[in-house]
């Protein structure tokens, strides 16, 4: 019997963290379509694989310096370079692969003027969310219309075109990739880009021998290089994500009073709310047999399917919170007036501080829950009503054997 007041109360807990944590979603996925966190993580994501990715892709010498040098340009041992800042990344969000991408690549290309003010505060509010990449794109004027993914195959055939455009010499695009990578090497031994792209090609020439299945196996090499850096790029997004759900799971916390302490401490002396709340639990996972990290909307989608999806799955979540509220009358929300309060306050501050000081810790709890998101706390209510489902029957079993 105390095995499973124990998991009734755990039941009721975390079916309480996964109503919130969708609330939590829903207003962090609004956030992060209104900054565009995904695409201002991937371009940080691509300028740290390319990192030192300075590369002159219109060089007009080859790497070799006795190749007579045209066009006026400098000899003497090193190989010339053309005065272009804009960097590797900068061509690969310029390249029409991956302009193709862009949201809305029209409004891109056509609009010159600079950004309203509503892009500007949106930038503004990407700045201070920590999102914001430290270099802007050239030639992109509005970063807000920046891909938020862009897959691998199209990542590769878009660098090995850029590279392979060059004007060094050699006969076939990997010879000229090659060509082209050696001159920047001599130009900056410590460029680490070049030297990653050194070792991709040279991989590529050393397992296979014609020139077609070189440039096949260096795509290849490409696609991998950039799905791993990817997987790291991943993993930053997911730490940010989970900082900024913890702001709103504080935000939540706090203002809808919802106190882990208290709310536990009802559900074990509460029956009923503990009972009704283990029920509601078991009927919702009835409805709801994926996980919710699967049924939202992809990050490329159009902005009114994904807004018409935010908003209903804000109104669904709302009202199931609504309604465990109402059915069990959980202690969440403020239940008195300002004026109460300050009432309260003057009768008797000491104990109004140590009181507050336990909520604060209750609502800090109820953050860092919110914090690990819906999906895990479906997750774990799936496996403590397993466990539940195992326990109950044999409670059942051992009072039907006593009456016998």
């Amino acid at each position: 019997m105390f095995g499973s007041v124990i998991l009734d109360v755990a039941i009721g807990m975390a079916y309480i963290y996964l109503l919130l944590s969708l609330v939590a979603s829903v207003i962090n996925e609004a956030l992060a379509s209104l900054v565009q966190s995904r695409a201002a993580n991937l371009q940080r994501g691509l300028r740290s694989l390319l990192s030192g990715d300075s590369i002159e892709v219109g060089v007009a010498a080859a790497a070799n310096p006795a190749a007579p040098a045209g066009g006026g340009a400098a000899t003497g041992g090193t190989a010339d370079k053309v005065a272009d800042a804009i960097t590797l990344v900068d061509h690969i969000y310029d390249h029409g692969l991956i302009r193709g991408l862009y949201p809305d690549p029209l409004k891109d290309l056509n609009d010159n003027s600079e950004p309203g003010w509503w892009s500007r505060l949106r930038l503004w509010l990407q700045r201070m969310v920590g999102i914001a990449p430290a270099q802007a794109i050239a030639k992109i004027k509005n970063p807000l219309l920046l891909p938020s993914y862009i897959p691998a195959r199209t990542f590769a055939l878009a660098m090995i075109d850029i590279l392979s455009k060059s004007q060094a010499v050699g006969n076939t695009p990997i010879e000229k990739i090659e060509a082209i990578l050696d001159t920047n090497a001599a130009a900056d031994p410590k460029n680490k880009v070049v030297e990653a792209l050194r070792t991709l090609v040279m991989d590529a020439k050393s397992d296979v021998q014609t020139a077609e299945l070189r440039i096949q196996k260096f795509q290849t090499n490409l696609e991998n290089w950039y799905n791993d850096g990817m997987d790291r790029v991943s993993g930053w997004y997911k730490r940010y994500t989970q900082k900024v759900l913890l702001i709103i799971g504080l935000a939540i916390a706090i203002g809808f009073n919802v106190d882990s302490i208290r709310v536990a401490h009802m559900l074990w002396v509460d029956r009923d709310a503990r009972t009704g709340m283990a029920n509601a639990a078991a009927d919702y996972m009835k409805t709801h047999s994926a996980s919710p990290a699967s049924t939202g909307q992809p990050a490329n989608s159009g902005s009114s399917d994904l807004e018409a999806d935010l908003q209903h799955r804000m109104e669904s979540s709302v009202q199931a919170v609504k309604k465990v509220t109402g059915d069990y009358l959980l202690p969440l929300g403020w239940r008195h007036s300002r004026q109460e309060y300050l009432a309260y306050w003057d009768r008797d501050w000491k104990a109004m501080i140590c009181q507050t000081l336990l909520a604060l810790i209750g609502w800090l709890i109820t953050a860092g829950a919110l914090s690990l998101g819906a999906s895990f706390w479906f997750d774990t209510l799936n496996k403590i009503m397993v466990i539940r489902n195992t326990v109950k029957p044999q409670e059942k079993s051992q009072i039907e054997g006593s009456k016998d």
